[in-house]
């Protein structure tokens, strides 16, 4: 996970919210929730909120000259049963990936897992993502309890397939360094590898660097 800053609150939201009764879903929603998606994929760099996956793509499916379609969920993160008074809040709306949708629940992830659960871990605050370290191994970690049972039980990112995505990313970034530096990694080399690399290697690479270094 990483800090996210949203972006302007797209105008149809905006003007939609204003109508009198404007729910979520409700009447002419559909082309309101376009800009949403596209206001969501702009703001996240087209990753997942939560577990940093890479939203997948695929061709429209009524028009083959469209731009292709991210396979994504508008995650509301209080959500509309328990709050709907922010079911139309920009500050309440991100972009997160289908999560194993359809899947058992053990194998689900993000807001797939999360369902109508509050959370209190959010990637809007920094304070909060500053919490967050990731282990050679691959799990990702907090220092705050309350966010590490978030991370556990309610978003899964240590499912087995996370961590594995996060280590081998780690490995390729470690192996970079290996073929430079012998011995402990000058944290200036990890510091510009890290700022070479893409998302969500760099990331990962980051919270990494937070847990082997400190805050320094």
């Amino acid at each position: 996970m990483r800090v996210i800053t949203k972006g302007p609150e797209p105008s149809a939201l905006r003007n939609y919210r204003a109508v009198p009764g404007a729910i979520y879903d409700g009447k002419d929603f559909t082309p309101v929730k376009v800009e949403i998606r596209e206001a969501l994929i702009r703001d996240q760099d087209a990753l997942c909120c939560y577990c940093m996956r890479g939203f997948k793509v695929r061709p429209h499916r009524t028009d083959p000259d469209a731009s292709p379609v991210a396979q994504m969920k508008v995650e509301h993160w209080r959500s509309q049963r328990h709050f709907p008074a922010l079911q139309l809040a920009w500050t309440n709306l991100l972009g997160a990936c289908l999560g194993g949708e359809g899947s058992p629940k053990n194998d689900q992830t993000c807001d797939t897992r999360k369902g109508e659960d509050a959370i209190s871990l959010n990637p809007l605050d920094k304070s909060h993502v500053a919490t967050l370290r990731c282990g050679s191994d691959g799990r990702l970690e907090s220092t705050e309890p309350r966010f590490q049972e978030d991370i556990d039980k309610r978003l899964g990112l240590n499912h087995p397939i996370l961590v594995s995505e996060r280590k081998a990313w780690l490995k390729r970034a470690h192996d970079k360094l290996r073929a430079k530096h012998k011995g402990e990694f000058p944290l200036s080399a990890v510091r510009a590898l890290s700022d070479a690399l893409e998302e969500p290697a760099r990331s990962v690479l980051q919270l990494w660097t937070r847990k082997r270094y400190g805050n320094s």
